[in-house]
């Protein structure tokens, strides 16, 4: 599991460290966590429960409460700032439907922090020639082939505000470490939670 170095209370599992429940036990939660179902939108929810909610982004101020993303190759994306927290996930549907923008409003951009987590890179993120319309800036061409880099838009935004940003480096495709639904239709999902 990655320990977030920026955020007070933030992890990312591998698939090594098992279920929902054994990933929290091992950080000292038994009484559950807010989690999503999981559409590929970019609903943002406010949290105040341990309950699962219809969205692909959940926020809070509630103390002890864990907000869980699950992934396997989107982008978990962990935010705090003052005394509120989010996570966020973000694939590709969701990034183009600015789900990242949208989880800014919910923070002061002042004291942000941003922490992202595995899922597929550049590296092995083959796309259709069509993503060029959709990313126009965030595409590699390699050998004729379209590589998409899912966190540029992220990362250009956290450079030009003077945001505090770390990043796994850790690809979902190429390391075993992690379950990727591209390399092989997995169920299976890592889990990135972060708590106040």
């Amino acid at each position: 599991m990655i320990r977030s170095q920026i955020l007070n209370n933030a992890y990312f599992s591998s698939a090594n460290d098992g279920s929902l429940e054994q990933v929290l036990k091992s950080v000292g939660f038994e009484k559950g966590s807010a989690t999503m179902h999981q559409t590929h939108s970019s609903d943002i929810s406010f949290a105040d429960s341990h309950e699962t909610y219809e969205c692909d982004g959940l926020y809070t101020d509630k103390k002890l409460l864990p907000l869980v993303v699950k992934t396997a190759d989107c982008v978990p994306i962990l935010m705090e700032s003052n005394k509120r927290i989010s996570a966020i996930h973000a694939g590709w549907r969701g990034l183009e439907q600015l789900i990242f923008e949208k989880s800014l409003k919910v923070h002061d951009i002042s004291s942000l922090s941003i922490s992202i987590g595995p899922h597929a890179r550049k590296c092995c993120y083959e796309v259709g020639v069509e993503f060029t319309k959709k990313f126009k800036n965030s595409i590699d061409i390699v050998e004729n082939k379209y590589y998409l880099d899912l966190t540029k838009n992220i990362k250009n935004f956290a450079f030009k505000n003077n945001i505090n940003l770390e990043d796994t480096g850790e690809c979902t495709i190429c390391n075993k470490k992690y379950f990727s639904y591209r390399e092989n239709r997995t169920n299976e999902r890592q889990f990135s939670f972060i708590w106040i």
